[in-house]
């Protein structure tokens, strides 16, 4: 049963971050596949197609328990590095997720990531609070130290 949303909250944030590598070796890593590598615990499971590929129309689940969501894939376009995701979670909230990932160089790139989050029901005060201006300043930090950590064991194999 999806609860009420007359009390829904939003809330839009942008950050970002650089890398250690190029803009085609950095924009897969924020694929549902991609995330199975750099975020513990990621488990994405196919919806449609029968399989998740990085591409418009994907739609896949990952979660459990109330923060078991759908996702879909908005679009995903190789050229620009450039991927639009849209997450339901029923429970409590609604999410809208961009990535960019620029080429800043032969080896950088600028990864710029923007949320809109709407959130309802008794635990929309504390998942907005996730999404403050120094929680979401500090979720781009972790997103960049993980990501560095798994590149990092992959060029020592």
């Amino acid at each position: 049963m999806i609860p009420s949303i007359t009390a829904a909250r939003q809330v839009s944030r942008t950050g970002g971050f650089d890398l250690n590598c190029d803009a085609d070796t950095a924009f897969p890593l924020f694929s549902p596949q991609g995330e199975r590598a750099w975020i513990k615990d990621w488990d994405p499971r196919p919806l449609f197609p029968e399989t998740i590929a990085f591409r418009k129309g994907t739609v896949f689940r990952e979660g459990a328990g109330e923060e078991d969501a759908v996702w879909t894939i908005v679009d995903a376009d190789w050229q620009q590095h450039r991927a639009e995701y849209v997450r339901i979670a029923p429970a409590s909230h609604t999410a809208h997720i961009v990535v960019r990932v620029d080429a800043k160089g032969a080896d950088c790139s600028r990864v710029v990531v923007s949320y809109t989050i709407t959130a309802w029901g008794e635990g929309a005060g504390t998942l907005l609070e996730a999404f403050s201006e120094n929680a979401y300043a500090t979720k781009m930090q972790n997103w960049q130290r993980m990501i560095g950590e798994c590149r990092g064991k992959q060029e020592a194999l």
